[in-house]
């Protein structure tokens, strides 16, 4: 049997197509851990710099941006438990829809975010709109879309106050890394907000 030249070329540069596809694949997934390592570098200089200068609300905004940063997302919310309305707030944001979320309030069981504080357990959710826990009530306020999002509890000893949320990735799904990530970033912030705490009363002693 003769052997086609012309499909053997072709069947070389498929091959070369792929395997180049492959190796950014590989590169892309490379420099994003890369970035998280830094991220989490750089959260632990901020953690320890906290005494020194503390500024809850920029300490925050710095985790949760670096939060993002490492999971290659531009949109994220610090999200806490209203007990006292039995509501979630969302008392911090990053993203196109900053300004229409900051301060926005839902039932506490709502969509995914009420579903990780009930359970307190993190979720990676890839396509929202085929999970049951999905609530669209956000999107359709503020005019957003989301696809996929990441979302962990925070805590204060066993009791969870409230949940970080970061939504939609600007290349490759968001993976099981991104999580862990998201994970660190949630004990971060949980202690920082624990650490207030504990300046305020400081502060309120010795004045």
């Amino acid at each position: 049997m003769a052997i086609n030249r012309r499909d053997i070329v072709q069947m070389l540069r498929r091959e070369n197509e792929e395997l180049k596809a492959r190796n950014q694949k590989i590169g892309a997934r490379l420099t994003r851990h890369q970035q998280a390592f830094r991220a989490l570098e750089r959260m632990d200089e901020t953690m320890r710099g906290m005494r020194d200068s503390f500024d809850l609300k920029r300490l925050i905004n710095d985790l949760l941006a670096l939060a993002l940063h490492a999971c290659d997302s531009e949109n994220g919310s610090l999200i806490l438990v209203d007990d006292d309305n039995n509501e979630l707030v969302f008392a911090e944001v990053i993203g196109e829809s900053r300004d229409q979320l900051i301060d926005h309030r839902i039932g506490i069981d709502i969509g995914i975010v009420g579903h990780v504080v009930k359970t307190q357990k993190a979720m990676l959710v890839s396509d929202v709109h085929s999970s049951s826990q999905w609530s669209s009530e956000i999107d359709q306020v503020i005019g957003f879309n989301t696809n996929a999002l990441m979302c962990a509890p925070l805590f204060n000893n066993e009791t969870v106050f409230g949940a970080i949320e970061v939504v939609n990735n600007r290349g490759d799904e968001f993976d099981e890394n991104d999580l862990a990530i998201l994970r660190v970033t949630a004990r971060f912030v949980g202690q920082a907000l624990n650490e207030a705490e504990e300046i305020t009363l400081i502060k309120g002693e010795e004045t």
